[in-house]
């Protein structure tokens, strides 16, 4: 048993539930015929944004439009499962800032620039880390912001994980990886860790999860208890987190609890409406830290359609706001109207998943020749010009195609380009023979390297069932296009449209109950590793026990996951995205712009993109 959690909580911890898929933000319409037609459609090219310049002006009210659907209704840092998302997050950390903040304008990493903590100090063995925390820092009442506000934070995320309700604990990390901690004066501490640790890797993925709290304000376990260290026993602190829990939990009154007034941030929470979840963030005068606001509020719009988006743009209600792919063609129209245009990207990953463990189509797609057959007939470049208008960028593998230091450089290139060809050899070559309806049947079954493969029988068919989310005519003209390539090729791909909820349903099954099917596509979903995890090992798709990888299993990729935890720099990092890659372990798709962003010529700061998808506003101001 872990001692440190054993001393916090008194006893071990449990399993969080798996994570849920991150949804795309701008998943949107096809302007043309979907599916083999994809060559006929035109892409568009982005239009050039009319110039304001001057200077920041001090003050002004900006508005900002979330995706249709989503809306901020979660304000205690320490998410639960519902609510662990970018746009909870990222409003989340205008209020309370993170030691380590994910991301800065147009970089992956860490921005230690807009950190609480200054760069961590590892020892020479990786098993312990010094954090020191920057002087200056004040909450918004006045207290500074010290050690005890961070262990005050330690004391609730051992409760919060113990009760399954705080989303982001993986078993086996933070705080399973920690056994002690010793504090030196009021601004430093040292992490002692159960092993050692690729520093790399426990920055990325373990010391973005850690906040200070305002312990002052908030170690109580009742709205009109008197705050003071409730949290300093195991049980104490499991009664503080489920009082803040349950406050969260109360959304009408976010905008008059006193507990939500004690920030760090630049912004504090001003009004909001449960009902329309419209949120008003008033600049944190108090604040102390860098980038101090130069806008007086910010006001935050959900919208339950893409129309009811547009129509706020029209009306000149929205300044940060976003065109549907629907539209895309009308950019130049809103540019007329004052509007900058520009996509923004996020470092993330979108696959369709193998159901490894189906009973019918498992021994399929459990062989390599037949997934990376399939790989070579997902067109990316034809879908990125045609159905994403040229607002997308390649992906083959666990991490998008883009320069950083956390995507190996052989991923930079497509191991398996589209070819009708190459598909066929890699079938034809294992003993499959096109029948009289020109789809693929085994004749030489077996398990030799030239054979079918293990499972196959003799005369059966090579007819895979694909499961999609419906209502996004995009990724509609995605899997169409994949079936039709796939039936030249000789792979029967029956397509299975539900909706999002009902595929939760059947392939949320899947582990740990065998695959009610072949594979499962969702549109617009895939694995953001902003949200507290900054590097892309793969491991919550693919590593062992995981819930979302369709029950892919492998030795050597767990070993190589693993490896990435502990070995020291990006080489093993590199490593295991290339074998993932190498695997096919899923089928990689192109990435789409999670927006295709409208913003006021006037509101300036807001470029160069943060790519986790935060808009970072503190940086936002109007010139003249």
């Amino acid at each position: 048993m872990n001692k440190w959690w054993q001393r916090l909580s008194g006893e071990a911890p449990v399993a969080r539930h798996p994570r849920p898929r991150r949804r795309g933000l701008v998943a949107g319409s096809l302007l043309c015929v979907a599916g083999l037609g994809l060559a006929a459609c035109a892409s568009t090219s982005t239009p050039t944004a009319k110039r304001v310049t001057g200077k920041p002006q001090k003050g002004g009210t900006a508005s900002l439009a979330m995706a249709t659907g989503d809306d901020f209704s979660w304000i205690f840092p320490l998410e639960n499962q519902a609510n662990y998302e970018p746009y909870d997050l990222w409003v989340e950390n205008e209020m309370w800032r993170p030691l380590y903040y994910p991301g800065g304008p147009g970089k992956t990493g860490i921005d230690y620039g807009l950190s609480l903590a200054s760069k961590p100090v590892y020892n020479k063995s990786d098993t312990a880390i010094t954090i020191t925390l920057k002087k200056g820092y004040k909450w918004s009442d006045g207290s500074p912001v010290t050690a005890s506000d961070v262990q005050f934070y330690f004391q609730l995320e051992a409760a919060g994980a113990k009760s399954g309700k705080y989303a982001p604990y993986v078993s086996g990390e933070l705080p399973n990886d920690v056994t002690s901690i010793t504090y030196h004066g009021s601004y430093q501490f040292t992490m002692h860790l159960n092993r050692a640790y690729n520093p790399v890797w426990f920055t990325g993925n373990q010391l973005t999860w850690l906040y200070a709290l305002p312990k002052q304000a908030w170690d109580k376990t009742c709205a009109t208890c008197t705050a003071g260290n409730a949290a300093a026993t195991p049980a104490g602190a499991a009664k503080v987190y489920n009082f803040l829990y349950g406050q969260s939990e109360k959304l009408s009154t976010y905008s008059t609890n006193p507990l939500w007034k004690t920030v760090d941030g630049p912004f504090v929470i001003s009004s909001f409406s449960p009902t329309t979840y419209k949120t008003v963030l008033a600049a944190n005068k108090k604040y102390t830290g860098p980038n101090k606001p130069h806008l007086s509020r910010l006001v935050i719009y959900s919208f339950s359609s893409d129309t009811a988006e547009l129509d706020a743009i029209r009306s000149g209600t929205i300044d940060f706001g976003w065109l549907p792919f629907s539209d895309v063609a009308a950019a130049k129209t809103y540019e007329a109207m004052g509007y900058t245009f520009k996509p923004w990207y996020a470092f993330y990953n979108e696959v369709i998943e193998f159901g490894y463990t189906s009973k019918q189509w498992g021994p399929l797609v459990r062989q390599l020749y037949i997934r990376q057959a399939l790989q070579h007939l997902v067109n990316e470049q034809l879908f990125i010009k045609s159905v994403l208008h040229g607002y997308g960028v390649p992906d083959y593998g666990v991490a998008p195609a883009v320069k950083n230091i956390y995507t190996a450089p052989a991923l930079m290139h497509d191991p398996y380009p589209y070819s009708l060809s190459a598909a066929q050899s890699l079938l034809s070559s294992h003993g499959w023979v096109k029948n009289s309806s020109g789809v693929a049947v085994c004749e030489r079954p077996g398990t030799a390297a030239n054979d079918c493969g293990a499972g196959i029988k003799k005369g059966q068919s090579l007819s895979i069932m694909l499961m999609y989310s419906t209502g996004t005519p995009s990724f509609l003209a995605e899997v169409e296009a994949l079936a039709g390539a796939a039936k030249k090729a000789g792979i029967k791909i029956t397509l299975d449209g539900q909706t999002t909820s009902t595929m939760f349903s059947i392939a949320g099954t899947c582990p740990p109950g065998p695959c009610n099917w072949g594979m499962a596509g969702y549109a617009g979903f895939m694995w953001d590793y902003g949200q507290n995890t900054l590097v892309p090992s793969g491991g919550e798709e693919f590593g062992k026990g995981n819930y979302w990888g369709g029950g892919y299993s492998s030795a050597q990729a767990d070993s190589l996951i693993q490896a990435t935890h502990v070995r020291s720099g990006t080489q093993a990092l590199y490593a295991d995205e290339k074998y993932l890659t190498d695997q096919v372990a899923s089928l990689w798709l192109p990435l789409p712009a999670q927006y295709l962003l409208l913003v006021k010529n006037n509101l300036k700061g807001w470029s160069p993109l943060n790519p986790y998808l935060f808009p970072m506003p503190s940086r936002w101001y109007y010139v003249k």
